[in-house]
């Protein structure tokens, strides 16, 4: 099962484009609002693939997204779900009791599609996640 899911993201991987060495992607991506006005931009991405041990959990990229050019968040991943599609995963921490907490998210399901939207244009994958 798990060089299954080994070839699997590596298929995917292939399919969809993603870089398979440590590269940064500038440009301006737009992330749209609710009414379909650009909100912000995504003004550069850096991603570095996975190793093939990580193909396991799906886990296909770390990625590093600079917004405005201002900060950026580390610690965005892309995985590949158990159904198929691409999906963004943000980062989290876990307390000493277990419980997760995240450190940045998406406020909704709207701007989490949105923001991917705008990541996967940066990545040159014409696909989007679906919901």
């Amino acid at each position: 099962m798990t060089r299954q899911l080994q070839d699997l993201a590596k298929r995917a991987a292939a399919r969809f484009g993603i870089p398979s060495a440590w590269s940064v992607l500038e440009g301006n991506w737009p992330v749209l609002d609710a009414a379909g006005k650009p909100a912000l931009d995504i003004t550069a991405v850096l991603v570095t693939p996975a190793g093939d041990d990580d193909a396991n959990d799906g886990l296909l990229a770390f990625l590093v997204i600079e917004v405005e050019s201002l900060f950026r968040i580390d610690g965005v991943t892309l995985r590949l779900t158990d159904d198929g599609r691409l999906a963004l995963s943000f980062p989290s921490r876990t307390s000493r009791r277990g419980t997760k907490h995240s450190l940045v998210r998406p406020r909704d399901q709207a701007a989490r599609a949105s923001i991917e939207r705008a990541i996967f244009a940066a990545l040159g994958i014409r696909e989007e996640a679906q919901r």
